[in-house]
């Protein structure tokens, strides 16, 4: 299986070494694509020439790197237990074959496992580019007084006092501690308040981290109404349930049709669970999956999108689904409420309002 991610983490190791005067050749795949061997080949020999501190290094460069959509998404969480969790969400969304694994989590402390398919578990050069990524975010998040340990048994100090201090052991370097001495409120900046209109201030919290799992009580404890009042302002604008699913769909909708970023990354970004779950409730609003959508109404560009995994995204993972994907052509008509067929209407690209 090809993997998004591997492209973008080939891209950031191939940059974090040149800033250290290391020249390295990266692979090159289909887009934003690159074959998993490929990827896996690269790091190993990085690791074997410059050895594992550069790759745990190159994660820093990931803050920089906000215009990327699943990036902005990871610099918006709250606090490290959210991190990991959108993490987690950004693996099953790219069909990661490793996978990070929450094994225990309190008050001040996580630990987490880089794990695998037992055949192909992740080699320490894999292991050092997700823990350097992690590390990076991890003060993002308010998490202050940072330390991160690697490795099973008595693990060592890679991370401490905001710098990587040394290389993750060579073997079993996959198990990963970190603790924090308190947390504040994330670095990322919060929107600013326009006025008393409690739709116009739902529309911008919920806009500016869509990737969030909110809920009501979550919104109503940010705007500093009771539940039930804020229940009442939203009634006229669909419900927060509406309004979210709204803004979702809008965001998705402009990021499919303006930019040239997968279809997983897309779907991770503006807070779906997870692929079905995007081409369901994407459906549901515009009558047709994501993937038709963009290629009913994008316009040809100097930097086409590469599909392949958009031809193949709403086909993985269906059995997770109750409901097959529904797919919409020239010659096939999608229900949306009432048959497209009898409304005599077509479908015109959702418009993004101002959040």
């Amino acid at each position: 299986m090809d993997e998004f991610a591997s492209a973008r983490l080939v891209a950031l190791v191939q940059r974090a070494l040149a800033r250290e005067g290391i020249r390295v050749a990266a692979p090159r795949g289909g887009g934003a694509l690159l074959p998993f061997e490929a990827k896996r080949r690269f790091l190993r020999d990085v690791a074997r020439d410059h050895g594992l501190l550069p790759l745990l290094r190159a994660g820093s460069l990931m803050p920089a790197s906000p215009s990327d959509p699943a990036v902005s998404a990871l610099l918006s969480a709250v606090g490290p237990g959210d991190l990991f969790a959108r993490w987690q969400r950004l693996e099953r969304f790219t069909h990661s074959r490793h996978r990070v694994v929450v094994r225990e989590s309190g008050t001040g402390h996580l630990v987490a496992e880089h794990v695998g398919p037992p055949a192909e578990p992740p080699e320490p050069a894999e292991d050092a580019v997700v823990l350097g990524v992690l590390i990076a975010l991890l003060p993002l998040t308010g998490a202050r007084g940072v330390t991160v340990g690697a490795g099973y048994g008595e693990p060592s100090t890679v991370f401490a006092d905001g710098a990587v201090t040394a290389a993750p052991p060579g073997h079993g370097s996959g198990l990963w501690r970190f603790t924090w001495s308190s947390t504040a409120p994330p670095v990322h900046p919060r929107p600013a308040r326009s006025g008393t209109d409690a739709v116009a201030r739902t529309r911008e919290l919920l806009g500016a981290d869509l990737a969030r799992r909110w809920t009501l009580a979550d919104l109503a404890a940010e705007l500093g109404l009771p539940v039930r009042s804020l229940q009442r302002r939203l009634a006229g604008a669909g419900g927060f349930s509406g309004l979210l699913g709204e803004l979702r769909t809008e965001a998705a909708a402009a990021l499919l049709l303006r930019s040239a970023h997968s279809i997983g990354v897309i779907g991770f970004a503006c807070g779906y669970a997870d692929q079905p779950h995007f081409t369901r409730h994407f459906g549901l609003r515009t009558a047709m999956t994501p993937a038709a959508y963009r290629s009913a109404f994008q316009r040809p560009g100097p930097d086409p999108v590469s599909d392949r995994d958009e031809r193949t995204c709403e086909r993985t993972d269906e059995r997770t689904d109750e409901r097959p994907c529904e797919r919409t052509d020239a010659s096939t008509s999608v229900r949306r409420g009432t048959d497209a067929r009898t409304t005599g209407r077509t479908h015109e690209p959702a418009r993004r309002r101002t959040v």
